[in-house]
């Protein structure tokens, strides 16, 4: 007790002053000189004693074997630390939990589901807040990768209710999915209470006809409702609502325009993009799509007889889906070839409501490894499949090579 009081001005209150805070009360037996801790185990009270004597954190709270238990054990000492004022040691836990977060990033999840258990889902501190921001930024590599599966209902429903998370609502179905099948005898039942959270007018209508009914989250009344609701307004919806390219200074006079995507099956069938050029009345026959790796203008009723072609570079940013030049002509098509301006969709759901969200820097991981440019287009990173994220880090020489990101002033006075 002594050694505690040294370090902890409320433990000092409380033991040798007689004045305990009001929150501690009925937890401490003056008598026996004994204080009831009720949110950390015998390992962490331990630790907390080990490190007054030593300065140091004993061995099975090192951040070199990361794993559940060690993150949940340093998340429990900090919140040690926070309650009874060691300022020392949560200076100490601070760090090496912001060092396992950063070395495992899925670890964030197990930390802030203890921080949430014992504060609350509502109270933040300062490495919660560290926590809950690399969930926010890196969903992928935390909540599906398996760490959603450690949470408890309180923290999984924060997560569901939580505004910045870098997902949109398909993949915030995707988290709920992970969790609740992990234990679905008790999870199920709670995942169709926390659905409500999910907007699922913002999903894909054939994610919601497969993957999203088959759940059983939702009844078949609410889906029938978002499909009725996502057809209605395909049809009406505002030009800066729709994924389209801009087409222009084609020789071929009749190419250029503005080009709109569709989902439907138009010609062929299997082409994975499909763009049809806006006339005055509706869609006009002209097509832009790609096939296979090769990009295309053609009619659509006969997509053999092309007017320029051109080849999909795999290395592109995720921002450019159609390329702007290397378009050339072929059969029909006259020069100069066309220039192709991508205008991407402005898409509703999380996350997407601030200017300073829609100015993001370039793709990093593209950069350094082109190989992720073509497994985000394939079905490695389909979301109609249940694959995870692969691990990505940079070297030292990596990072100090990185580019330059430039804010773009886009409001004119």
């Amino acid at each position: 007790r002594f050694i505690l009081a040294c370090y902890s001005s409320v433990l000092e209150e409380i033991f040798f002053k007689g004045r305990p805070c009001a929150c501690y009360q009925n937890s401490y037996d003056a008598a026996g000189g004994r204080l009831a801790v009720n949110f950390c185990n015998e390992a962490v009270l331990a630790a907390a004693v080990h490190h007054c004597f030593s300065g140091e954190l004993p061995a099975d709270f090192s951040t070199t074997s990361p794993s559940e238990q060690v993150a949940r054990n340093l998340a429990q000492l900090d919140h040690l630390a926070y309650v009874f004022k060691f300022s020392a040691l949560g200076e100490v836990t601070y760090r090496a939990l912001r060092k396992l977060i950063n070395g495992r990033e899925v670890l964030a999840c197990a930390i802030f589901d203890e921080l949430s258990y014992r504060e609350g889902a509502g109270a933040v501190d300062s490495i919660k807040r560290y926590a809950l921001d690399s969930m926010r930024e890196m969903p992928m590599d935390t909540l599906l990768a398996g760490g959603v599966q450690w949470m408890k209902e309180e923290s999984v429903e924060a997560i569901m209710q939580d505004q910045d998370m870098d997902v949109d609502e398909f993949y915030m179905f995707k988290i709920l999915n992970a969790w609740a099948y992990s234990n679905p005898e008790e999870r199920v039942p709670v995942a169709r209470r926390l659905s409500e959270h999910i907007e699922l007018k913002f999903i894909e209508q054939d994610l919601l006809e497969t993957q999203v009914r088959t759940s059983t989250y939702f009844t078949d009344k609410k889906i029938t409702e978002a499909v009725n609701l996502i057809k209605n307004s395909l049809a009406d919806r505002d030009p800066s609502e729709m994924e389209r390219v801009l087409v222009e200074g084609a020789g071929t006079e009749l190419v250029n325009g503005i080009y709109c995507r569709v989902e439907e099956d138009v010609g062929i069938g299997e082409e994975e993009y499909l763009f049809v050029k806006e006339a005055d009345d509706g869609y006009s026959d002209m097509g832009l799509y790609l096939w296979g790796t090769t990009w295309h203008i053609a009619m659509c009723a006969d997509y053999s007889n092309c007017f320029y072609s051109c080849q999909d570079d795999p290395c592109k940013s995720s921002t450019e889906l159609v390329p702007a030049t290397g378009w050339g002509a072929l059969y029909n098509g006259e020069g100069p070839p066309p220039y192709c301006t991508y205008l991407p969709i402005t898409r509703m759901g999380r996350s997407s409501g601030s200017l300073e969200k829609s100015m993001m820097a370039p793709n990093l991981e593209e950069m350094m490894d082109p190989t992720i440019a073509e497994k985000r287009r394939s079905g490695y990173f389909d979301k109609r499949t249940d694959d995870v994220i692969e691990k990505r880090t940079f070297t030292l020489e990596q990072m100090m090579h990185l580019p330059e990101d430039r804010k773009e002033i886009r409001d004119s006075p």
